[in-house]
């Protein structure tokens, strides 16, 4: 791989994966309401798939074509609940969801089908391929957190 190609692909990695988060696992007995929590491991279940795919496009890690096919099919299957996971209007203290998403909720849906249709056309049978559609899948989920997420604080000294 040249320089050139390189420079950007890692920069497009290393945007997905400050933008998904943080990856702990979230369950019901952190003090979050039950949808609150299933939106929140939707997320999670995504910024993992997404992992996997940018690492092998990044050259992390060895291209594995069935195991970008399954982060394929996981990424399919989350973004198409996307609009179910948020349909209804709950906040709590630790959700990063801005309230605009309801108030915006027609370009947030849309949004969210613009994510599943990139995901739907993410090509893993080659590297090249991945290389070539996963760029448009990133845009899309960082395009949607940058409107509707709130920034964790990850690290706080007081």
């Amino acid at each position: 791989m040249t320089l050139r190609l390189f420079k950007p692909l890692a920069c497009l990695a290393l945007l997905a994966a400050l933008a998904a988060g943080p990856s702990a696992p979230v369950t019901a007995g952190d003090g979050l309401s039950k949808h609150v929590t299933r939106r929140m491991a939707l997320m999670t279940s995504q910024k993992a798939a997404m992992d996997v795919l940018t690492a092998m496009m990044a050259g992390r890690s060895m291209f594995d074509k069935d195991r970008a096919r399954s982060a394929r099919r996981q990424l399919i299957k989350s973004t198409s609940s996307i609009r179910k996971h948020f349909r209804k209007h709950r906040m709590d203290p630790r959700s990063n969801a801005r309230p605009q998403i309801w108030n915006a909720w027609d370009d947030f849906k849309a949004r969210a089908d613009t994510a599943e249709t990139a995901a739907r056309n993410l090509n893993t049978r080659s590297l090249p391929a991945l290389r070539r559609t996963l760029p448009g899948l990133m845009q899309s989920c960082l395009s949607c957190h940058d409107t509707y997420r709130s920034t964790p604080n990850s690290f706080t000294t007081h």
